[in-house]
């Protein structure tokens, strides 16, 4: 089983990359690789995968975890593909996506953890570590930065100086 889904998750990162390359190089298909890519990834791997995590490691306490971190996972990855592809409502789902993590899932994280005995801290520091990088993504997501932009601003500000 553990094997099937090792398999599954290197399939759906694979369509992703290569939908990834294809988008940024305005290649045809693009579009249907990211979307096959984030269904397989949201739709097959992640359940298979939190489900085979928790049927080893899981105990019942720990079952509102696993359930946040999917729907957590669906709604992030679901916003980003439908500002990805410009398709409609992606602002919408955006705005919802990026904070959720942080009023939904956090909250859940330390409450479950807390109640775990010698729990290593690690963990947390690198969840907190995910979060802000994914807030950063998703703040360059919702403002449109481009590379452009980017350069312009550093043109600016050497300028300034």
């Amino acid at each position: 089983m553990k094997q099937n889904i090792y398999t599954l998750g290197l399939i759906s990162a694979m369509v992703l990359v290569a939908g990834a390359m294809f988008k940024v190089n305005h290649w045809p298909a693009a579009g249907i690789l990211l979307t096959i890519g984030t269904f397989l990834l949201v739709l097959l791997f992640l359940p298979a995968a939190l489900t085979n995590h928790f049927k080893a490691h899981g105990n019942p306490q720990n079952r509102l975890l696993y359930i946040v971190t999917y729907i957590t996972c669906l709604l992030v990855f679901t916003a980003m593909l439908f500002k990805i592809q410009h398709w409609p409502y992606a602002g919408y789902l955006i705005m919802i996506a990026i904070p959720f993590p942080f009023v939904v899932f956090l909250p859940v994280w330390l409450y479950v953890t807390s109640k775990i005995k010698n729990f290593d801290i690690n963990y947390t520091i690198y969840v907190l570590f995910l979060l802000a990088l994914q807030a950063v993504f998703f703040a360059l997501l919702s403002l449109n930065v481009t590379r452009e932009k980017i350069n312009n601003s550093l043109e600016f500000s050497k300028s300034l100086y």
